[in-house]
This record gives structure tokens, C-alpha cells and sequence, in this order.
């Protein structure tokens, strides 16, 4: 079934920018990126109306070039791919990244194009993602095939597929401000010849990806898709986005990739059968990436939440329980345990609206603890006023609510999810103080449907 993506798409040993330009124009920086990202010895420049690119010299053709190139970078326009495309396929060249536009997206002279280029590389061992694509993004080595800061990119283990290029350029514009780290991220546009299942394969084989998140606007072999995702999920986790719900979206997909959409309901059908894990929205897949990128899998659906409000209590109560989650009475010792401490005021029960009773972290351990508690939603919040009076004092507000780190060692096998509101200090106090060790999510409602998902998932790769 895999096509065998070369991994000279993701750690090429050599480059070719080939349309390569002085022109500021969307590729433009391109060859200073990787320049900057250590390959200035390895990167080959091609242009027949150029001699030299900031004093690096520049090749008439890919003939040109002195040395066998892994990957080529090709952003010429659409009308001078296909005699690219052939001189990459006449010289060996296994990966082709072709981000230039203008074909099937554009209308049926543009869909000529596009299958012309897909009868070049028939029978061939030349590989092409794209066109109308920006690549692919590699934080584990440093590699990219578009500008981006790879320096601001934490390598982690979440490996993405979008069909959208920009989308993924965003992304990783906006991981870093969000706790996302990412192993791979890929964006295959109109899928000329690499698709979805290919990427799926790869990373489901690539040791630093265990989480899987695809934004699809369509799939291009669904059989094929089928099999994979069945076959993947049994050993990672794919959470998906599905573009293209309503008629106005299948338009906009058509004319932004060429995808064709196809039945919403038939979508849903394969994702349940292949334990696909969809998101109903942009903030809700990558809240859900975030959680099964650090989080244990939940071994059953009880849930203990433990807020300082009450209202945001009740808000998490109901959708947990929305989404077949269960609120279970505490356990006597752990009820009798914070008895104990818990200020006369205090009901204690689930939801533990602990309010200031100034043992929240007494109460997130106790739960913890409880086994009759499968995973723990934590919802504190302090008002901004409140805040800055701590601050102006030098009271360590961190302190107040519990180390996350001696949450983790207590309960290793139980997911841990924060979520919280308030003015800008003190959401960037939670960032700073449990970003790093506890998975902060954007609601009450994407923070149950995650552990749900987390549930279901452990269900189905247990066989369930």
C-alpha cells in the first residue's frame, strides 16, 4: 500500500530552488531560509535568466547543477513545470516539492496541465507534492521548503497533513504561542501525485510523530485512505478536520485545492469505522492534538472537575456529560480527606467548587488519588484585580494553586486538563506555570470532548 515517500522530502542531503529569484515575489525567500537553516553548501540555485542571487551563483537547468539533488524546490510558473518536471525525472531526482499554482484549482486548462505532468511521472521514481502547495516543514532537522521562523519551532511529536499551504505556514506561525509542537508538517495541495494516505503511511512509521492531525478538504483514493487510517489508528491517534460541510465550503474547496468533497455523512461513516477522531472546529482539533500529544489515555469516562467558580462547575458538568462522560461521587476517604481541610462553606462533592478555600492543590491531589476518578478537568481563575494586588505584594500566585510537576508524578496514568479565563496576567501566569507540564485547552467543551475522544480511542485500541 505505501508508496514509499522518500525521506529526502523531510532531510534532504541536497536542494535545488529551481525559479529561484530576485524578484520579491512569495518563493522569494525561500533560498534565504534555508541558507540560514544551515544549508548555504547543499543548496543549488536555478534560473536561466539569472547568473547570481545574493553571491550565490545560479544554474541555467537542473543539468547544470554538479551534483545528484534530492529534492527540487520548483516554483516556475505553471505553464514550464512539465519540462521540469521531466528533467528532474531524466536525472534521478527522488522528491520534488512544486509549489507553483495555476493548475487543476484554476479550471480544465489548468487540470490538462496537471495530468500531463501526472503521465511524466508515471512509472517513474521521482515523487512530486503539490502543486499549489508550500511543502513541508521539518522542525527535528531544521528543514524547510518555505519561510518560516524555524527558530521559534519547538521540535515535538504532533505530525500534521494539510491540504491548504498557507494554513500550514500559519500554523507554524501560531504553534509556538500555543504549547503545539510539531514533528512534521506537510501541506500537499492539489495532490498531483503525493496524497493523504502517503503522508498518513510515512508518519505513521516516523518515530517522532505520535500524534497524526490531517485537514482534509477531500480524500483522493478513499479504498485506499480506508485501509490506512484503519490500519494506523491502531497504533497512533489521527484527528482530523474535514472541510467542505456545506455547499459553500465544497465550493471554496474546489476552487482552492480541486478537491471534490463528496458526502459529508459518507466522511463520518469512515472515520468512525476506522477510529478516525474527527473536530468539529480549528480550536477544538488542535486543543485535542495538544491533549493526545502529552496526555495518557483515558481508562474510563469518570471525570472529577475541580474549579474556583461554580458556574464554570455546573458549564463543565454539562458538557462532559454531553459528550458520555460521567461525574462520579468522590470516594469516602477522598471526601473525608478534604473535610478535614475544607472550610465550613465548602460542599464537598463533584464538581469541587472550591472557591478561595485556599486548598485547590489539596483537592486536585485528592482527586487524583481517588480511584473511583479517571482523569481531571482543573478550571481556576482569580480575578485581574485580585491579581495584580498579589503581584504588587510579591505573592507567588503559582503557589496558590499547586505544582503541576508533583501532579504528574502522583497520577502518571491520569490525563490532566486545564482550562481557564480571565485578564492577560493571569492567563499568561497559567501559561508560564502549567503550559509546559499540563495540557491547557480553549473551553469547557473542548476539554470534555477530548477526554471523550480519549476514552473512545482507548476503547478502540484496546479492541473495544
Amino acid at each position: 500500500m505505501n508508496k514509499s515517500l522518500p525521506d529526502t522530502f523531510f532531510k534532504p542531503g541536497t536542494v535545488a530552488v529551481v525559479g529561484a529569484s530576485k524578484k520579491a515575489n512569495f518563493s522569494s525567500g525561500i533560498p534565504e531560509t534555508l541558507v540560514k537553516n544551515g544549508y548555504r553548501d547543499r543548496l543549488y540555485l536555478v534560473n536561466p535568466r539569472e547568473r547570481e542571487i545574493n553571491g550565490m551563483p545560479v544554474h541555467a537547468d537542473l543539468a547544470a547543477v554538479p551534483v545528484p539533488i534530492d529534492l527540487a524546490i520548483v516554483v516556475v510558473p505553471a505553464p514550464q513545470v512539465p519540462r521540469v518536471i521531466r528533467d528532474c525525472i531524466n536525472l534521478g531526482s527522488p522528491s520534488v516539492v512544486l509549489e507553483s499554482a495555476g493548475f487543476g484549482e484554476t479550471g480544465p486548462e489548468g487540470a490538462l496541465l496537471e495530468e500531463e505532468v501526472r503521465r511524466l511521472l508515471k512509472g517513474s521514481q521521482t515523487r512530486v507534492i503539490g502543486p499549489n502547495c508550500l511543502g513541508v516543514i521539518n522542525p527535528h532537522a531544521s528543514f524547510t521548503t518555505t519561510q518560516v521562523n524555524l527558530e521559534a519551532l519547538r521540535p515535538g511529536n504532533i505530525g500534521v497533513i494539510a491540504q491548504s499551504g498557507t494554513f500550514g505556514n500559519i500554523l507554524a506561525d501560531w504553534a509556538p504561542t500555543q504549547d503545539l509542537f510539531f514533528s512534521k508538517l506537510v501541506t500537499i495541495g492539489n495532490r498531483l501525485d503525493v496524497d493523504e494516505t502517503d503522508c498518513l503511511l510515512y508518519l505513521a512509521d516516523d518515530d517522532q510523530t505520535d500524534v497524526i492531525v490531517l485537514y482534509l478538504e477531500g480524500v483522493k483514493d478513499g479504498g485506499r485512505f480506508y485501509e490506512a487510517a484503519r490500519n494506523v489508528s491502531r497504533r497512533k491517534p489521527i484527528l482530523v478536520y474535514k472541510g467542505g460541510r456545506s455547499q459553500a465550503g465544497r465550493k471554496a474547496a474546489a476552487s482552492h485545492t480541486g478537491s471534490l468533497t463528496g458526502e459529508d455523512e459518507l466522511y463520518d461513516a469512515i472515520f468512525r469505522q476506522t477510529g478516525v477522531i474527527r473536530a468539529a472546529s480549528f480550536q477544538e482539533l488542535f486543543d485535542m492534538a495538544r491533549v493526545f500529544s502529552r496526555e495518557p489515555l483515558m481508562a474510563g469516562p469518570r471525570v472529577c472537575v475541580a474549579t474556583v467558580s461554580g458556574s464554570f462547575g455546573v458549564m463543565t458538568a454539562d458538557v462532559c456529560t454531553a459528550w458520555g462522560l460521567e461525574l462520579p461521587d468522590l470516594s469516602p476517604q477522598t471526601v473525608c480527606a478534604l473535610r478535614d481541610i475544607a472550610p465550613s462553606w465548602m460542599n464537598v462533592k463533584n464538581p469541587l467548587d472550591l472557591g478561595p478555600s485556599g486548598i485547590y492543590d489539596a483537592a486536585i491531589k485528592a482527586a487524583l488519588a481517588d480511584p473511583r476518578i479517571d482523569g481531571i478537568i482543573a478550571v481556576p481563575v482569580i480575578p485581574e484585580i485580585v491579581m495584580q494586588k498579589y503581584t504588587e505584594l510579591g505573592v507567588d500566585v503559582g503557589s496558590m494553586f499547586g505544582d503541576p510537576q508533583e501532579w504528574r508524578r502522583l497520577a502518571p496514568g491520569k490525563p490532566i486538563l486545564m482550562f481557564t479565563v480571565g485578564g492577560a496576567s493571569w492567563c499568561d501566569h497559567v501559561r508560564k506555570v502549567y503550559g509546559a507540564d499540563i495540557s491547557l485547552v480553549s473551553s469547557p467543551e473542548n476539554a470534555a470532548r477530548a477526554l471523550a475522544a480519549s476514552c473512545r480511542y482507548g476503547r478502540f485500541r484496546a479492541g473495544g
